[in-house]
Order: C-alpha cells, then structure tokens, then sequence
C-alpha cells in the first residue's frame, strides 16, 4: 500500500489499535502507539498523534489521555468508552452459549467475536467467566447458513425449499420421507424467523392447511430459495401486527386455534404465572389463599395440559368446558396405563 494511502487510514487505524489493546486497565503509551502504527507501515509524527488523538475525542470516540506521568514523559490513551458495556456482552455470550439451535463449532466461534467487543484484554476473562449451565447443542453446522437463506427469502418474497430432519433412537439425524421410501422435500412460504426456548424457528404459511406453521431451523438441511414469488397471505399481517404472538410465546412454538382460560391457583403460584404470562397479566384474589387468571392459551395444546397436571390439584381450570376435559381425558389416559396389568417378560 502507498505511503499516501497508509495516512489516509490513519485515524482509523488508531482507533482500531486503542479498541482492540487498550482499556482503563492497559493504556497504552505515546511510544507504544507509535510503534504499532509503524509495524503497520503508517508513519506518524508525536505532534501528529496528539492532532489525531484530539480529533477522536471531539467526535465522540471516547480516547481517554492522561496527564503525563514523571517517569515516563509520555502521554498515555486507552478506550474508555465501547458501544456495548461489559455487562452487555456477558448477556450476549451467554445468549450464545444457552442457544440449543446452534453447534460447538458454530457457539465457539461466535462467543469469540462477541468477546473480541470489549477488546483483547477482556476477552479471554469473559470466555472464561461465563457459567452456562443448559448447553445443550445440536449437531448441523448449517444453521447460519440457512439463517442467510431464509433472510434472502423472506425479504424477496420467494418459496424455499428444504429437507426435514429429525434425531433417530440411533442419536442420529434422519431425513423424513416420502410414503414411497424418498427423502422428502419441503416447499413453504416463509413468513418470518421466531426464537423461542433456546431454538429458531421458520414460521411459514401452507396453503393446504389454511394455516401457520412452524419448522425449526436446527432441523432444516439443504435449504433453497426458489424461483417461485408468493402473494401476500392472512398470516402474514397477523404476525406482522403480534396477533399470533401470544399463542407461540407460552408453551412453544405451534399455531392453532386459541381461547382464554381461566384457572384458579395457590397464592404461592403467582410467581410461575408472571414467569410464564408476563408481569402484565392481571391476578385476581378469590378467597382461602387462592387467585384466579384468565390467559390465552390452545387448551389442546400437550405441553399446557402437562404445564397444568404439573401443579396436581394446586391448580384448577374452570372454564372454558373444553379446557377441563382435555386434561380430564389426558389425567384419565395416565391413570389407565398405569393400572392396566403389566404382562412383559
């Protein structure tokens, strides 16, 4: 690169070399500073390095200089402020680490970029101290990949199309198929991207059905956007406008039909209902250390019937009838497998 051109990038190269080795912590000095500016072929005079230093903080780039210490004679500058507190990038690496869609390979170098945000001394600290305990990962290496795709899709209205693929009792992953034995191939219309409980999913509408329906992303393989553009759709708006939020947030991510339910509880049971339906959801005292709430579930649903059966006779649907006995006939299924005489050799 010519000299003229090395210059031209000087401001930003002193930028980058102060977010990258300095903090409050390691400042670096004027000599230091010089130096690497010179193994990176950019000449820099110490007049010139106090122009440019000024600048940068006139601009908000947040160079911190300190007075020059006796026994050095030198100025010394570090980054004091970064886009992203330290707090911030914890939150990030341990979103990272925690979600299940993504592979060890794929966690690993992520949570190494995010590092990489508070600069070369903090990076490794922060690696290190982040104590994730749900780490369970999945195995495609696709995921990113197809992350890409699907934005592309989304964004020029295209079909996309991809194989299926779900974890075997082998422990390994096995492409659904075709009646006839073939690997069978999805084509959807996609609507939008949800996460949700450590996965992504590809919320997608199917004509045939009249209806949303979800795929995860960890599942998918071979995915291709089509030439095929797709009309606007009901579903479309609704999860636009967060219509369809409510009755994928709670029990995961499925779409149906939903109604409100209304559930009498222990008093000490409050806490789960702000953890799974929000702080906004309103509570109402009925009596004898109980209260009653009313949300807006799929009564159907085998992840809220098991959700209510978990609290045993701590919690009671009241309405609306067919809520009641769909966990009745659930409760009903248990009690008669676990009765019938056993005959196994």
């Amino acid at each position: 690169m010519a000299k003229s051109e090395n210059q031209k990038i000087k401001l930003l190269k002193i930028y980058d070399i102060l977010r990258m080795d300095s903090d409050k912590e390691h400042p670096m000095t004027t000599n230091e500073l010089l130096e690497r500016l010179h193994e990176d072929g950019i000449a820099c005079a110490r007049k010139s390095l106090a122009s440019d230093i000024k600048l940068l903080k006139e601009y908000g780039y947040g160079v911190k200089v300190d007075p020059i210490p006796k026994h050095t004679h030198q100025n010394t500058y570090c980054l004091e402020t970064r886009d992203l507190s330290l707090p911030a990038i914890r939150f990030l690496i341990d979103a990272t680490q925690s979600a299940a869609f993504l592979s060890k390979t794929q966690t690993k170098e992520i949570v190494s970029s995010i590092a990489m945000l508070a600069g070369t001394y903090k990076a490794e600290v922060l690696k290190d101290n982040v104590l994730c305990f749900d780490k369970m990962k999945h195995s495609n290496d696709e995921v990113l990949r197809t992350v890409t795709e699907l934005d592309r899709a989304i964004g020029q209205r295209k079909k996309v199309s991809f194989e299926y693929h779900l974890l075997g009792v082998n422990g390994k992953a096995e492409p659904k198929k075709t009646k006839d034995g073939q690997i069978k191939r999805y084509c959807v219309e996609p609507i939008a991207m949800a996460y949700h409980g450590g996965y992504y999913y590809l919320i997608t509408y199917q004509e045939k059905y009249q209806d949303a329906v979800p795929y995860r992303l960890d599942r998918m393989r071979e995915v291709k956007v089509e030439k095929e553009n797709f009309a606007p759709n009901q579903f479309e708006a609704k999860f636009k406008n967060g219509e369809l939020k409510n009755s994928m947030s709670a029990f995961g991510m499925w779409v149906g039909k939903t109604m409100r339910v209304t559930m009498r509880l222990k008093n000490e049971h409050a806490g789960d209902i702000f953890d799974k339906f929000g702080e906004e959801t309103r509570l109402y005292p009925d009596g004898d250390g109980k209260f009653l709430v009313t949300v807006e579930v799929n009564p159907s649903d085998r992840v809220f019937v098991g959700w209510c059966m978990s609290y045993g006779n701590e919690l009671e649907i009241l309405s609306p009838a067919e809520a009641k006995e769909e966990v009745l006939r659930c409760a009903e299924e248990i009690c008669a497998m676990y009765s019938a005489p056993k005959n196994r050799a």
